[in-house]
Formats: structure tokens, sequence, C-alpha cells
């Protein structure tokens, strides 16, 4: 396959997050149980968690439920607003002392912006809504500058200053509550999307507390969260303030095929023309993500092979091997679970080999394997923590945990379906790996228990082990005892928590992944300030520096630019 000639463009427009509310609408196949129960959630006047990897559909189910908030009669009124530049605050808490207050004037900055778009969609004229925003001295293009500015950790004029100190929960309600009576709905509900904030745990208890404090009888926040890093506030309890709403799609499921089929036609023209073998393989190396399952299908179809087997393995092994790449950064953002991290990568590759094993014996009996067994007695919080890891990166997906025997109790897990492809685990020991075969063994009844092997890579040993990687203190290089240590217990001076930030603008622009090689040669011979992230964002117009470069015209460095502004978004989220 020849990289350069993919358009990545088209790629990314495979998220939700790209795309118009028509193209949401038109491009939504809304069928299937997860689909409807989430979208049910989502418009209940109750607070509620979407919980779900990155990629399942968590962007496209808070926008389409927004969309049809405001095109079908009965619905509430919607306020959609992300929050996925909120690691653009974290230098202010080293610049500020009262960063906590500014990242609360940040969230309700965005909400009370958010309210106004939404008001104008429904047909409330600007001239209402500028009055009823005059009434605290606030208007919108004063919101869109105060939230502007704190993102680019610029100094607050002193009238922007005053409305930051004016910005309370109360007026946030009160402007709600008015906006939700103009529009004639019974209350409002807030689609909180990238509310995770894993990479700042202290900005998150913040954030779910202005959550659980918004919430009235006429307001519903609904939050989009990980499964794996997101450290819930002591305040915030999920099943009693919040329930949890899954929403990726069980691999297993009865109607599952179909969904993902039926999401391809919507969103990807002249699907007819791939083999049905191929679609159905590629849906189950999808493992339930969307954006998995249409990424895949727009490299097989823009690829350059010899054969269709060559075509399959080569999709498949670089859709595995980026997951995988994504798993283990996360060991940068966030570097207290480095160890973690890397003992959950050991640990998944010991699941697939024993399902491949276990495959070996069940499927010439038409049976197949996918589970394996967790005893819940070998689940320490840092276990868990591992396995919810894997989660959030879509590696592992958890199924209910069953018992077997009085004191035999399971957690459940079911690896990538791609990895397990790539391991040859459905080949039957055949020299041939044909699509239809693969996808024959995918669609053998299951096997009735699950692998109850005990991994060698959870031993007592090997569990004692695990541990955060807490810096050490920057003065006398003493490792640190706890997670919240504000000064070191050996010489006390102050303790200065590594900044991700920082470390997102260090590195290396020959490191991120979607640049084809070659493009990463000619930035990097051509463009000798042109080294980092840091590097890039410092450019005032870093377009004119990419088309002095010999070959890049201005397809190209459009190209170059949203990959690189896409993985800012995906590192800083």
């Amino acid at each position: 396959m020849n990289t350069n000639d993919i358009d990545i463009r088209e790629v990314l427009e495979q998220r939700a997050d790209n795309l118009s509310i028509d193209e949401i609408l038109t491009g939504t196949f809304p069928e299937g149980e997860y689909f409807q129960n989430a979208l049910k959630e989502l418009t209940n006047n109750s607070l509620r968690s979407l919980v779900g990897p990155r990629g399942c559909g968590k962007t496209h189910l808070m926008r389409y439920a927004w969309a049809t908030c405001k095109t079908e009669k009965g619905r509430p009124f919607a306020i959609y607003v992300s929050f996925n530049r909120y690691f653009w605050l974290e230098p202010l808490r080293v610049k500020h002392t009262n960063a906590a207050d500014l990242f609360h004037t940040w969230v309700i900055s965005l909400i009370l912006a958010g309210a106004y778009e939404s008001a104008l969609a429904w047909g409330i004229s600007s001239e209402q809504l500028d009055s009823l925003y005059a009434r605290w001295d606030i208007s919108k293009d004063a919101l869109v500058d105060l939230f502007g500015k704190l993102e680019r950790n610029q100094t607050l004029t002193k009238k922007l200053e005053a409305i930051s100190l004016s910005l309370h929960i109360s007026v946030a309600q009160a402007i709600i509550d008015e906006i939700c009576s103009y529009t004639g709905t019974r209350f409002s509900v807030l689609l909180l999307d990238d509310a995770a904030m894993t990479l700042t745990p202290d900005n998150l208890l913040i954030f779910l507390d202005i959550v659980r404090a918004i919430r009235s009888k006429t307001i519903a926040p609904k939050v989009s969260v990980y499964p794996g890093t997101t450290e819930y506030s002591p305040r915030f309890h999920v099943g009693q303030d919040s329930l949890a709403i899954n929403v990726w799609h069980p691999v297993d499921s009865d109607n599952y095929s179909e969904v993902m089929e039926g999401i391809a036609y919507k969103r990807i023209s002249g699907l007819e023309s791939i083999s049905s073998d191929v679609v159905d393989l590629l849906k189950y190396a999808a493992f339930g993500i969307p954006r998995a399952f249409l990424s895949m299908l727009w490299e097989y179809k823009r690829g350059d092979f010899r054969t269709v087997g060559q075509a399959v393995n080569s999709v498949i092994q670089n859709h595995i091997s980026q997951r995988k790449a994504e798993y283990l950064s996360l060991s940068k953002k966030v570097p207290k679970f480095d160890t973690i991290i890397r003992k959950g990568e050991a640990v998944l590759s010991e699941m697939i080999l024993l399902v491949r094993r276990s495959n070996e014996k069940t499927l010439p009996r038409r049976e197949k394997q996918l589970v394996v067994g967790v005893d819940i007695e070998k689940m320490t919080p840092l276990v868990e923590r591992m396995f919810d890891l894997l989660i959030e990166a879509g590696l592992v997906y958890q199924q209910i945990q069953t018992s077997h025997g009085e004191q035999r109790v399971y957690a459940r897990y079911i690896p990538h379906i791609a990895a397990l492809i790539d391991a040859r685990a459905f080949s039957q020991k055949q020299k041939g790996n044909s699509p239809r075969q693969i996808v024959e063994a995918l669609q053998f009844k299951n096997t009735k228990h699950p692998i109850r092997t005990r991994l060698k890579e959870l031993s007592k040993e090997k569990i004692k082990a695990l541990h955060l990687d807490l810096p050490a203190c920057d003065k006398c290089k003493t490792s640190r005892i706890s997670d919240d240590q504000k000064f070191c217990h050996f010489c006390g001076a102050q303790l200065i928590t590594p900044s991700t930030f920082e470390s997102c603008l260090q590195t290396p622009i020959n490191e991120v992944p979607d640049l084809t090689k070659w493009q990463k040669k000619q930035i990097t011979e051509t463009l000798s300030r042109f080294n980092t992230i840091g590097d890039y964002l410092a450019k005032q117009n870093p377009s004119a520096e990419l088309l002095t470069i010999f070959g890049i015209g201005p397809k190209r460095t459009n190209r170059i630019i949203d990959v690189l502004n896409d993985f800012i978004d995906e590192f800083l989220s």
C-alpha cells in the first residue's frame, strides 16, 4: 500500500467531532439495543455517565442526541459542550495560585456559550439572548474571549476578571432554565463531552463537583468518560449520583454484524465493491469500535495489494499495532501508570496465547473460545486498574462476572479480536488463513466456560511487584511514598508533578504516528526549526513553512496540519 496516497482527511472525518449535524443525522444507523438505550438515557431527566473506550461512539451519540432533541417534538432542550481542550489549562496550575477557580470559570463559560449557541439553533433570537445574558453583565463574545484566553494562558482583562468572578453555578442554572422556558421544553440536558480529563485528576474532581452541583429538577447533565483512567470525585458516586451507561457494542451480541454493517453503509461509499467475507472479517477485527471499522475499510479500499489475503492481513496487523501503540502511549500521558501499563501488555499477550491454544481444541468441534476468566481474588486495586486501562484502550472487553463453584468467581475478559486474528487463533492449524475460514470460525457457538487457567503474569510474586511509578524529588531524588504527597519526606522540598502538557510539546515530529515516513523525512531534513510539537505550535504560520518543502503542496500541507492537530487533541485527551 502506498500510504502517501491515502487521503488522511477522509480518514480523520470518520471522527464524529469532524462531522456536521446534517452528516451526523444522515450518517447514523440508529438501530441496535445499545444505541437506543444510550439515546434514551441521554435524553431523560437524570444524571448519566456515558462510558466507553476511544472511538466507540460517545461523541457521535451525544451529537446525535442533541440533533434529535432539536428535530423531534417532546424532547428536552439540549446543550452540547466539548471539553477536549481541558489540558490546555494545565500550565495554569504552575503559574496561578487560583488555578482551580480559573478552571471552574472555564467550565461555566463553555457551558453558557454552548447554551447560547443551542438556543439560536432552537430559534431563539440573538436579541432576546443578549438581553438575558446582560442581566448578569455577560455577553456571548465576552464568554468566548474568556475561555479562549484561559486556554492560551493569557492574562485576563479587568472586565474578564469581573465576569470570571461572577460565573457561579447558580448563574448558569438561572440562564439555562430561562432559555428552556423560551423553547417551551420541560427540562434541559447538558451533553458534556470529553469529560474524562484523565491527565489532570485535580481538575476532574472540580469538574465532577460542578456536574453534581448544576444538576437540578430541570437540568440533567450527561458526561462521557473512559472506563480506566477516570478518577471520580469523593462527592460523585457512580451508581448513586450517576448511572453508568456502557456504549461499547459487544462483539458477541446477536445483532453485532447488522449494526456494524449498517454504520458502514451509511458512511462508506462503494461498500458493495468489497467482498462480503472481507467486510465480515473487518467487522470482527474492529472489536465493536465503529471508527476502527470505518478506518480499516478505508485502508482496504485505498490500498494496493496483490491478493485479498495480503490486504486483510496488512490492514488488521496495522490496526492492532496502532491500538497497542496507543495503549503504550498512556504511560507517557500518565507516567505513574508505566509499570501497570507494561504489565497489562504482558497479560494481554498471555491471554491471546491461551485463547489460541484453547481454540486448537474447540474449533474442530465447531465451538470457539474468546473469554479468559480471572479469579477475582487476584483483583487487587492495581490489577483492576491494569485491566481498566486495557479496556480504555479498547484492547480488552469485560463481560459480566460469573461464579464457578461456591468460592470461585471470575472476571471475564475478551482480548481484542484483531489481536487474536493476527495470532492465528482461528486458523485451526491450517496454513491458509482466508477471510471466509476465519469468519466461519468466529461464527461458531461459544464454549460454555471461559479459560480458567491461572495466568503466569498474575502470579503472587508478579502482582506484589506492581506499583505506581511516582516521580522522585527534583532536589534530592528520593522516591515519593504516596501519589498525593506535596513535600519530600526526606529533604522537605516542594514536590512538583511533571507536566504532561510539556511532554506533549517536547514530542518529536518524527514520532507522530499518522505522518508517513516520507513526510517525516522531508520535514526533518528541510526544516531545521520544526522538530517538535512545541515548534509547530509556536509557528505563526506553519503552513507557509511546510509549503517550502519540495514535493509538499497545499493539499499535503493541509493533511499534515490535520494530522498534527489530531495528534495533539488525542495526546491531551
